[in-house]
């Protein structure tokens, strides 16, 4: 069974040694927020507007990993294709690396004992990807399911990202559904709505 566990973000790997992507967070800091919506509209039949209140802490791996298992079932396949994927993304730069003429042997020792040590992040890392890409697809059948019309949400705790994400999945769907987003102030806080076109 896949579990999910923090890590942090994408790693850069050199001879030089390893460092890290902010511009690639780890999914899993989206999971908490991605769960609860995938809660929020498991919905029967037609429900055009959701309004949802987030719950007021993030949720624990333990109970991460329950939920999943409810909103993503395929998700230990889907993970094993991914690893997969990114076994052989690995070995190819690996054989790369030991084939390169310009790369002196003690900067290839270097660069394949940095891959080897950050193998089984990078594995924790795309499986982190994929439970967030799984509760996406989830979430946007809902949406597309029960032609919600309009989702509203505060935006705290990674909601407005996962929303932005959700957003640009459903646009990506045959045929797409397009959304129109923006932020209202109100008194309680800066509230998302986004707006959605079904074809």
């Amino acid at each position: 069974m896949a579990t999910i566990k923090f890590v942090g973000p994408a790693p850069i790997v050199s001879d030089r040694g390893v460092r890290f992507d902010p511009s690639k967070p780890d999914k899993y800091i989206y999971l908490s927020a991605a769960l609860q919506l995938a809660e929020a509209f498991d919905v029967r039949g037609e429900a055009h507007d959701i309004v949802y209140h987030p719950k007021s802490s993030e949720f624990s791996e333990t109970v991460i990993n329950d939920m999943l298992q409810k909103y993503c079932p395929d998700l230990d396949k889907r993970v094993e294709e991914r690893k997969e994927k990114a076994r052989a993304l690995a070995q190819d730069l690996k054989n790369r690396i030991e084939s390169h003429p310009h790369i002196s042997e003690e900067a290839r020792r270097a660069w394949l004992g940095n891959i080897e040590n950050m193998i089984g992040y990078y594995m924790q890392y795309v499986t982190n990807e994929e439970a967030y890409e799984c509760l996406l697809e989830r979430i946007a059948d809902e949406v597309v399911k029960a032609k919600i019309k309009e989702i509203k949400l505060p935006l705290l705790n990674h909601f407005g990202m996962v929303l932005h994400h959700l957003a640009e999945r459903l646009e990506q769907r045959k045929p797409p559904v397009d959304s129109e987003f923006h932020v209202e102030h109100t008194q309680a806080g800066l509230l998302a709505i986004v707006k959605l076109r079904h074809a």
